[in-house]
């Protein structure tokens, strides 16, 4: 598959800007905007975009881009980038550490390369396929687990589940572990790669920039990354395609007792 060393050479780079520019303005403090779909951006989000686009670009001008503040380009190319420059807007603009930046490469449309950077932490988990995941550089896996009675889950916030995730399969599913976590975003994928947490569960809407990143790191850690509906999460057509609901799972039987009650 071409140099995938070099791509993740390249994903590092572009994990090394986020981690600078993020954490440089965590500290000092970023006022944010509210955009038309409610969600909220900052300077810093637009400010790391476009210092990642422009590496890809100078590096890879035959690669497609997809990232959450401006836009596409080249969705059709045989690689496409896709970045969420700060995964957790809303912990970032409010003093929160729960927030990071989300990089991956897909090959026709398949995610093969992720990385979760943790800014303030300075932490990194890095799936590559066909490769053990890696957390600050050591292999890292999740851990076993029979049954949903055992697991610690992380959850969204309850606004999340609606629509085409719909708040009952959420209703039915959270109570059903040990105890559960809410509000951890892209952390506690981290952690779910690293065998702290069993299950992460995200509502509806979710564009590729939310979860592209994630599929490598789960899959390399030996987990199961899908939609409530079982299906493989991909960039699929382009930007406007959403995921109906993401659930990840450290062990892949325990994911199927998951999708069976959320599908009751």
């Amino acid at each position: 598959m071409h140099d995938l060393a070099l791509f993740v050479k390249v994903g590092h780079e572009l994990a090394d800007i986020g981690r600078k520019m993020a954490r440089a303005a965590f500290v000092d403090g970023a006022a944010f905007q509210t955009k038309s779909d409610g969600s909220p951006v900052t300077e810093v989000d637009q400010a790391i975009e476009k210092a990642m686009r422009k590496v890809i670009s100078d590096r890879f001008p035959e690669h497609g881009i997809l990232g959450e503040e401006y836009g596409n380009s080249d969705l059709d190319s045989e690689f496409v980038w896709v970045i969420d420059p700060i995964d957790g807007t809303k912990s970032f603009a409010t003093g929160l550490p729960t927030f990071g930046c989300l990089i991956s490469l897909c090959h026709n449309n398949v995610p093969v390369i992720g990385i979760v950077e943790l800014p303030v932490a300075e932490q990194r988990c890095v799936g590559v396929v066909g490769q053990p995941t890696t957390f600050n550089g050591k292999p890292v896996h999740c851990r076993p687990r029979t049954s949903l009675s055992e697991c610690v889950m992380s959850l969204s916030g309850p606004e999340f589940y609606k629509e085409t995730a719909p708040r009952p399969g959420f209703e039915r599913l959270w109570p059903q572990s040990e105890w559960n976590v809410y509000g951890g975003g892209c952390v506690a994928y981290a952690s779910l790669a690293r065998g702290f947490v069993d299950i992460c569960l995200e509502g509806s809407n979710l564009s590729p920039f939310d979860f592209c990143a994630y599929v490598p790191v789960i899959e390399g850690a030996g987990g199961r990354i899908t939609d409530w509906h079982g299906e493989a999460l991909s960039l699929r057509a382009g930007p406007d395609t959403r995921a109906r609901g993401v659930l990840a799972s450290g062990d892949p039987g325990v994911h199927e007792q998951a999708l069976r009650i959320i599908a009751e």
